[in-house]
């Protein structure tokens, strides 16, 4: 399914985490299944260069290589930990929109959409928090994320809900969560390690630091938002379709065709050039030459809702997310150290039990 990038930018969603063995779908959006399972997180690991440091997408950072022990395990499991999460912020301000005077006696918003991408862009990166709901569907099946962070204090939590059309037997829950701090990651799933905790530490919070400040990291818990907002800018014939409500909310929707070969060779500053060279990258990989995205943009600037809607030689792809609670403390909660494992006790639980237990269920 769709919930990651390409580790230097946006993987697909089986980059970063292991598919259900079970299926039951429920309508996107409307939270956990009926009897929803013990939550948890299992992941694999398919590009050596993803770095397990509170979920971040990295450009050019390489992941330590696993001991031979781990090697053997991960072979035998298809699962491990991987990245997901966090965001960016800082609380945003009240700026307005330019314009005259609407009917209504609000303030009509007459700048061109390239205008409004922008300023929705920045006033998003200054946000301190906000959650996203996410449906991905395609022709395997479909995916529900609900990601929420703040960055002071940096904290992720990432829960998703996967349906996939062919179950997969590999043991794991259809549900899984992750969540993040500067200091570890801890996923868990329900038919891994016993549904127990599984941490990663962060080796080097000061090399993380920098390369934020570099910006060579970009969040996962920010959702596609940033990167949508961004293609639209690059791209051109972008246009106001109109203004409509979501979540009863009013909103300007904009909409856009983003052709891969034009993104390609975009030179400016609507993106950051890897995060641009990864999104081509892997839009290709999936086989597409052209996506449309829409966003909807509240009267404040701040979406409200995205969307990205393409087609491959398999079917249809959509991926939808919503927006809420920006700059609204998400209340994480971490789990206590001596409620998790690391990765290292748990490969050496798994190879102390013969590598065909993998220490998943099943």
């Amino acid at each position: 399914m769709h919930d990651s990038i390409d580790p230097t930018a946006r993987p697909d969603v089986d980059d970063v985490r292991g598919r259900s063995d079970r299926a039951g779908a429920t309508d996107p959006f409307e939270g956990p299944p009926a009897s929803p399972p013990v939550p948890g997180a299992a992941t694999r690991l398919r590009d050596r260069r993803v770095t397990l440091c509170g979920g971040i997408y990295k450009r050019q950072r390489t992941a330590k290589p696993l001991k031979a022990i781990q090697k053997s395990f991960l072979a035998a499991t298809g699962a491990v930990l991987a990245l997901t999460l966090a965001a960016c912020g800082g609380g945003g301000g009240s700026e307005s929109s330019g314009g005259g005077a609407a009917k209504n006696g609000a303030k009509a918003d007459t700048r061109d959409p390239y205008a409004v991408l922008k300023a929705a862009k920045a006033k998003v990166a200054k946000q301190n928090s906000y959650k996203t709901k996410r449906l991905a569907k395609d022709s395997e099946g479909h995916e529900r994320v609900e990601y929420a962070f703040s960055r002071e204090p940096d904290l992720t939590d990432k829960k998703s809900w996967d349906y996939p059309r062919e179950p997969k037997k590999n043991g794991l829950d259809n549900y899984d969560q992750m969540v993040g701090t500067e200091d570890a990651l801890f996923t868990r799933n329900a038919g891994l390690a016993d549904g127990r905790w599984l941490r990663t530490d962060v080796k080097d919070k000061a090399a993380e630091k920098e390369a934020t400040r570099k910006g060579e990291i970009q969040k996962r818990a920010e959702g596609e938002l940033p990167n949508w907002l961004g293609v639209l800018g690059a791209s051109k014939g972008v246009t106001k379709v109109g203004e409509e409500k979501v979540g009863g909310k009013p909103a300007a929707h904009f909409k856009g065709t983003v052709v891969l070969d034009e993104l390609e060779k975009y030179k400016g500053d609507a993106m950051r050039d890897w995060l641009r060279e990864s999104f081509v990258k892997e839009r290709r990989k999936r086989g597409h030459d052209k996506v449309d995205v829409d966003v909807w943009i509240g009267r404040d600037d701040l979406p409200l809702k995205a969307q990205e809607s393409g087609k491959d030689s398999k079917g249809p792809r959509d991926t939808t997310e919503e927006y809420t609670d920006y700059g609204v403390d998400p209340k994480i909660q971490v789990p206590a150290l001596k409620d998790s494992i690391t990765l290292d006790q748990f490969a050496q639980e798994s190879y102390d039990k013969g590598p065909s237990s993998g220490g998943a269920k099943g």
